[in-house]
């Protein structure tokens, strides 16, 4: 359970990181790092092309 949380306008930050796993703690760091942010836009963005080439269908947004 979380004992409370502090909010700003750009984050949500829990208190209680010792009940965090250690893969969410080190994605924490990753995000602030701009190489890493600017590698997985790029894989995202790769993912994305590919379905639309495969299947254009698929990715249609939702009303």
């Amino acid at each position: 359970m979380i004992s409370g949380r502090r909010e700003s306008s750009m984050t949500l930050v829990l208190e209680r990181e010792e009940e965090l796993s250690p893969r969410l703690l080190e994605l924490r760091e990753k995000i602030h790092d701009k190489d890493y942010l600017n590698n997985a836009i790029f894989r995202i963005a790769q993912v994305i092309s590919r379905k639309l080439v495969e299947d254009p269908d698929e990715l249609h947004f939702r009303d």
